[in-house]
């Protein structure tokens, strides 16, 4: 799979990116019986569902043991933690992170790297230097490709960003390489609105600024935030001035720049994200070189539906297979 080679260690870090094509471990190659666990934030939207869904087929392949937990929501810092340390007391040899806080499980992240146990950054990004891996998703590749294209239309841009939770410096990143590539062109920020990634707290989000900003004409976020924005656009008769954009995609993403009520959103192709992951951590624990680097991260690019316009229209391009869980996959917790 294309992927970037990331040439340096911190969670979101400038180091060089190199394109290169990931290639698994052989199933030959692998000879322990391996115990794998994986924690996630969340399973309420369809992007995680996807991410599990990598998981499993991954396990499937290589014929290791996968536990799945999720934590319900990223305000769950506790819960969380109390799953990486059930993890290690029913006998994981590798936990694979995607974290509720970049921060906040550090303690425990090293207090279990310390016990032998392989730990890979998954997704979302921990500040701790005792991860073995990283396979990330790119915050700064989505959102400065948003950012270069909406300056590349011409066209002025006065936008509120809804990234999900305070707190989460992937997210900060992510809105300063949008600001970064976006510079030189018409294009503003007003404000940052801040919350869980539920689709009623969105919407609540969603509504304060339709009031507090009516000069707004773009409203970028979430697949959950562009999805949610639908009916209070349309209640409010807004649908022509204000356009929505994804820094990710879901099938209701997808369905929404077909039927042009979501303009565009950054394709990172990086459901393959899990499977990555398990590979790192296999790789680890059968002392196998990394593909390149410690660090691997996906290439990006944006891709708009018809309400963007003939000009922009580009979805036909997008590799579903990438970006979109697999049609009525539901989510699974545990393989053996």
């Amino acid at each position: 799979m294309p992927v970037e080679v990331i040439g340096c260690e911190t969670a979101g870090c400038d180091g060089a990116r190199t394109p290169s094509v990931y290639t698994p471990l052989p199933v030959s190659e692998i000879s322990g019986k391996w115990n794998i666990c994986a924690v996630l934030p969340h399973v309420k939207d369809p992007y995680w569902v996807g991410q599990d869904a990598g998981l499993v087929d991954e396990a499937k392949r290589t014929g290791v043991t996968l536990q799945v937990f999720e934590a319900g929501g990223y305000t769950e810092i506790s819960k969380q933690l109390n799953q990486i340390s059930n993890c290690v007391a029913s006998g994981a040899n590798a936990v694979l992170v995607g974290a509720v806080s970049s921060d906040a499980l550090n303690p425990v992240i090293e207090e279990i790297a310390a016990q032998g146990i392989v730990v890979i950054d998954y997704v979302n990004g921990v500040s701790s230097p005792a991860v073995a891996g990283r396979a990330l998703f790119e915050h700064c590749t989505l959102g400065g490709y948003m950012g270069k294209h909406l300056k590349e239309t011409g066209e002025p841009v006065k936008a509120v960003w809804f990234p999900g939770p305070a707190g989460v410096s992937s997210l900060e990143t992510m809105i300063r390489c949008f600001k970064e590539q976006a510079e030189g062109g018409d294009v503003e920020v007003l404000g940052v609105s801040y919350g869980d990634t539920g689709k009623d707290a969105q919407l609540n989000l969603i509504e304060n600024a339709l009031s507090a900003y009516p000069e707004m004409n773009y409203i970028l976020g979430s697949a959950v935030t562009a999805d949610a924005a639908t009916g209070p656009l349309n209640e409010r008769g807004l649908t022509s001035k204000v356009k929505t954009a994804s820094y990710y995609f879901t099938p209701e993403v997808y369905a929404g720049l077909e039927n042009g009520s979501i303009t565009c959103a950054s394709a990172g192709n990086d459901r393959i994200l899990s499977r990555i992951a398990m590979d790192m951590a296999i790789r680890v624990l059968e002392k196998k070189p990394f593909h390149g680097s410690s660090y691997i991260g996906m290439a990006a690019n944006v891709i708009c539906g018809k309400g963007a316009g003939e000009k922009n229209d580009n979805l036909s391009t997008l590799i579903k297979e990438l970006n979109l869980p697999p049609e009525g996959f539901r989510p699974v917790f545990s393989v053996n």
